[in-house]
């Protein structure tokens, strides 16, 4: 079992490799719709994943019908086409870079700003994250972005080298991640967080599209720790290939001094703003795990 687990990690290692030059080779109008038909067999053949996707999409979208399927569809050729930005961002300049992401609300951004203290911007799982936070940090200011560890560890060494191909620092879940993230903020810089999954087991329960999941409080935390204001940052894909990046308003914060409420109340108000957004784009809400037990 443990020798085919090996072989396992080193074959995807080896695919992630050899996925970097060709998503370099092949222009997005090329790609992309063969990605879609690619990821319609996916979807068919992965039972575990399709069903997941199906029962998240449900209690979005209310109930099952045309455009739950439609949007369950979307979800995997959305996934596919996420990766392949991923993989490509290696080929491409850093004018190509801006150009493929068209960014909105740049003004709260720098509202944000003015205090010194950096901004936390958080996001979900929806559409072309690293493009999108590439783009932002290119334009405007250099940050952290906080991903999940995948195993086998050569697979994050090589997704941490294809990501950060343009200066953009990637950190994983580890004891010294919260003093990182610390620090990133006290040089006014950005911290990026997508919410939408407790991948550290420490969320706290709320309501997420009127059923209760575990959402990271780590937005909250760093708030209360630094200062730092808390942004939401919408991605979404465009019919043209490209993507529209927003930025929202800060959170209209207020601290009462008993932690446990306001960790509570912030993560409330950070979970409202994942339903507008997921309810905007259910169809690009790439979350392949069942997101409510």
């Amino acid at each position: 079992m443990a020798a085919g687990a090996a072989l396992r990690g080193r074959l995807i290692v080896l695919a992630y490799r050899l996925a970097v030059p060709l998503a370099g080779a092949v222009p997005p109008v090329v790609a992309y719709p063969i990605l879609d038909r690619l990821a319609d067999v996916i979807r068919l053949a992965s039972g575990d994943a399709r069903q997941a996707v199906e029962a998240n999409l449900e209690q979005v979208l209310g109930r099952r019908g045309r455009r739950h399927a439609w949007a369950v569809r979307g979800v995997f050729r959305h996934a596919l086409r996420n990766y392949y930005d991923t993989f490509r961002l290696p080929a491409m300049t850093d004018a190509e870079i801006r150009e493929r992401v068209v960014i909105h609300g740049r003004e709260h951004f720098r509202a944000a700003l003015a205090d010194g203290k950096g901004a936390i911007l958080f996001s979900a799982h929806v559409s072309s994250v690293a493009l999108a936070a590439q783009a932002l940090a290119l334009a405007e200011r250099d940050g952290t972005v906080v991903v999940e560890p995948v195993e086998p560890p050569e697979l994050l060494g090589v997704m941490q080298r294809v990501r950060g191909s343009h200066g953009l620092r990637y950190a994983t879940l580890s004891p010294t991640l919260f003093g990182e993230l610390t620090a990133t903020l006290r040089r006014n810089e950005l911290v990026f967080l997508v919410v939408d999954r407790d991948l550290g087991g420490t969320g706290i329960l709320v309501e997420l599209f009127g059923r209760g999941t575990r959402i990271p409080t780590g937005p909250a935390l760093l708030a209360l720790r630094t200062g730092a204001p808390i942004v939401p940052t919408y991605v979404s894909r465009r019919p043209d290939g490209r993507l529209d990046g927003v930025i929202g308003k800060a959170l209209q914060v207020h601290w009462t001094g008993d932690r446990r409420a306001d960790l509570t109340a912030i993560t409330r108000l950070v979970t409202g703003r994942l339903e507008y957004h997921i309810g905007r784009y259910p169809e690009q809400w790439t979350v392949l795990q069942r997101v409510w037990e």
